[in-house]
C-alpha cells in the first residue's frame, strides 16, 4: 500500500492517492497549497508550509488505520479508508486534522486533549497558534518554532509508551526511546533465584520470535545459530556476575541489543509494570538535570492535583 500527494497541473488544490496492488482511490484535500512550497519530486510540501507536519501526521494515521481494516476485513478496505480520510477532513479541514488524529489516541489511552497542549505551550512560550507548527510524535507532541523544537509530554503519555514498549516487546525503542539511567534508579534488589529463570524465559521468547520481527538482524557473516550461541554464552556471564550491582546496567555492559531491553522487560514483570511505569515517569519529569518544566493549565493549580492534568514542557535536542 502506497500513500502520496500531489497537484493536478496547474491546480493548486492538494489531492491524495492510495494504491493497493491494482485497486486506488483518490479525494481531494481541500487545501490549496502555493506551488513554490511543494516539493513534486519527493510528493511533499516544504518545511516552511503551514501544514507540512499536519501532511505527515495525516500520512501516518492513514497508514496504521489500513493496517487495521486489513485486519478486521478484506475487501472494501480503500473505500472505507477514503471515508476515514474524508470524516478527518470534513468541517475544519486540514485545520483540524491534527487535533482530530490525536484526540483519537488521547480518549483511547486517557491522554489530555490536543487543545490542553496547545493551551499548555502558548502560556509556556507566550505564542498563538499561528506562530509555531505541531507535530505528533506518539503519544506526545513536538512544536516548531522556526528551528526551535519544544516537547510536551504528560505522565499519561510517557505511561503509555512505555507500556507498550514493554508489552510488545519492543527491544529496539526500549534501546533507543528509553534512558536506561532511569531504568537502573528503579532497579531494586530482586533475588538472582527469581530474576535469572524469568529472565530466561524472556529469552527463550526472543529465539521464537522472527528476527525481523523484533527489530534484531542477523549480520551478513552471522547465522541464526551463532547469534543464539553468542547470547546464551553472554547470559551466562551475566549470571556470574549477577551480584556485582545493579543488573540493569550490568545487562548493557554485557549487550545492550538484546540482554538490556530483556532484563528491562524482566524487571517490569517481577515488580509492577504500571509501578514501574509510574517511576520511571517521576524519575524523568522531576529530575531537575532533565530540564522539564511543569505547565498546570489552571492558574489556581499551584500543586500537583492528581486528577488535573499536568503538561512537562523542554527543550528538544
Amino acid at each position: 500500500m502506497n500513500i502520496k500527494y500531489y497537484l493536478k497541473g496547474s491546480d493548486k488544490n492538494l489531492y491524495c492517492q492510495i494504491n493497493d496492488k491494482n485497486a486506488k482511490t483518490n479525494f481531494s484535500i481541500g487545501y490549496e497549497i502555493d506551488p513554490k512550497l511543494w516539493d513534486s519530486m519527493k510528493g511533499e510540501a516544504h518545511s516552511t508550509d503551514p501544514y507540512f507536519f499536519t501532511l505527515k501526521d495525516f500520512k501516518s494515521y492513514l497508514s496504521r488505520k489500513y493496517i487495521e481494516l486489513k485486519i478486521e476485513r478484506e475487501g472494501e478496505v480503500l473505500n472505507i479508508l477514503k471515508e476515514e480520510a474524508l470524516d478527518l477532513l470534513k468541517n475544519s479541514g486540514l485545520e483540524g486534522v491534527s487535533r482530530k488524529i490525536f484526540n483519537v489516541i488521547s480518549d483511547k489511552y486517557g491522554l489530555p486533549k490536543y487543545d490542553g497542549y496547545l493551551f499548555a505551550f502558548e502560556k509556556y512560550i507566550g505564542l498563538k497558534s499561528k506562530n509555531y507548527k505541531v507535530e505528533i510524535l506518539d503519544y506526545h507532541l513536538h512544536f516548531h518554532i522556526n528551528k526551535e523544537i519544544y516537547e510536551i509530554d504528560t505522565y499519561e503519555g510517557k505511561i503509555t509508551l512505555l507500556k507498550k514498549l514493554v508489552e510488545n516487546r519492543a527491544y529496539v525503542d526500549i534501546v533507543e526511546l528509553s534512558d536506561s539511567d532511569i531504568w537502573n534508579e528503579i532497579f531494586e534488589d530482586i533475588p538472582k533465584c527469581e530474576f535469572v529463570p524469568t529472565m530466561r524465559n524472556e529469552i527463550e521468547y526472543f529465539f521464537k520470535e522472527n528476527f525481523a520481527r523484533t527489530g534484531i538482524y542477523i549480520g551478513s557473516n552471522e547465522s541464526i545459530e551463532e547469534k543464539k550461541n553468542k547470547l546464551y554464552k553472554q547470559f551466562q556471564i551475566f549470571i556470574d556476575r549477577y551480584e556485582e550491582g545493579n543488573v540493569i546496567d550490568l545487562a548493557w555492559e554485557i549487550n545492550e541489543e538484546v540482554l538490556y531491553p530483556i532484563a528491562v522487560i524482566t524487571m517490569t514483570k517481577i515488580f509492577d509494570l504500571n509501578a514501574c511505569c509510574e517511576e520511571y515517569c517521576e524519575l524523568e519529569f522531576c529530575n531537575e538535570e532533565e530540564n522539564w518544566k511543569a505547565v498546570f493549565i489552571d492558574d489556581e493549580l499551584e500543586e500537583e492535583d492528581d486528577n488535573a492534568h499536568v503538561f512537562y514542557i523542554k527543550s528538544y535536542v
